[in-house]
């Protein structure tokens, strides 16, 4: 998978966990039962600090939750990973960002929280789970103490099927998962979820929740790259909300192309030597629109 892809995956995750619903129902469905009974739901509270460093953000997308476990303070990190094939090594990118986290409390003064990281993933090939020691191959068992050892949950939506996801009894969070399993399927494919699509995007709608509608659309028209017209047999049988909705983001996305291009257009145009003039006049566009492009461009650079 593309860098740019896997941002765009990314984000999407970042929008839907970011809901506490969604975390809550995460927990719910999926954590064993001996780490979920002692989880306090209610104190589920996201948290609005960074801790990772520039170099894991190209390769971590994180959300992260505090809540009370046994009746005791706990940070829950959950962590997403967009790969085409498994990670080799995720015990080294979990304990960095683990380690980040310590680092951050420490500076705040604070205890050191218990980490549960969870990694959610949507690949197309199973990922097989390893524990740390065995990336070392076989060490002698006398060395085994000098390595770090701890595990991680996996979601892997491979070993997941469809009707496990429709039985989720959050619409947030089934919508969510449905929508990263099948998101590389191809449009016909894709288009087999049509009532499962309909029933939750009703369901949605139902409970004024425009704004999960608004970026669950966005996700299946923008990145899933399916069109209004391919989606027409959706939008016969959901709200005049959700049908406003979908033709709004329709609008954006156009709109966002179409600036994109002139917006690439500009850029070759600049590489040539032509000046603001110039390209204003060949786009019979306002010089003032031109040069904020132009200024874009040059931060899109730095």
């Amino acid at each position: 998978m593309s860098q740019n892809k896997r941002k765009v995956h990314d984000k999407f995750f970042k929008e839907t966990f970011s809901h506490l619903e969604v975390a809550q129902s995460f927990i719910e469905e999926v954590f064993p039962f001996d780490i979920r009974n002692k989880i306090n739901i209610a104190k589920l509270e996201k948290v609005n600090s960074s801790f990772t460093d520039a170099l894991l953000k190209e390769h971590l997308a994180d959300v992260v939750y505090r809540t009370e476990y046994a009746g005791q303070d706990a940070l829950v990190s959950v962590l997403f990973e967009h790969k085409s094939n498994p990670e080799k090594y995720p015990h080294l990118q979990l304990m960095r960002y683990m380690t980040n986290v310590w680092h951050e409390e420490q500076k705040q003064k604070k205890d050191l929280s218990v980490i549960i990281s969870i990694v959610i993933y949507n690949g197309e090939t199973k990922w097989e789970k390893t524990s740390m020691l065995a990336y070392f191959g076989n060490p002698h068992q006398s060395l085994h103490s000098f390595i770090p050892q701890f595990d991680y949950l996996l979601f892997d939506l491979c070993g997941v099927e469809d009707h496990q996801i429709e039985n989720f009894k959050n619409d947030l969070f089934s919508l969510t998962t449905m929508l990263m399993k099948h998101s590389r399927d191809s449009a016909d494919n894709f288009m087999k979820l049509e009532p499962f699509l309909v029933k939750r995007l009703n369901a949605l709608d139902n409970a004024s929740q425009d704004d999960f509608i608004k970026t669950s659309l966005r996700y299946i028209q923008k990145d899933i790259s399916l069109t209004r017209n391919k989606l027409s047999p959706i939008f016969t049988q959901v709200s005049n909300n959700v049908n406003n909705i979908a033709m709004t983001i329709a609008d954006e996305i156009r709109e966002e192309t179409m600036e994109f291009a002139t917006f690439q257009h500009i850029k070759g145009l600049l590489e040539e030597g032509l000046n603001a003039d110039t390209i204003a006049k060949a786009f019979k566009m306002p010089l003032k629109k031109v040069r904020e492009i132009i200024q874009k461009i040059k931060d899109s650079s730095n």
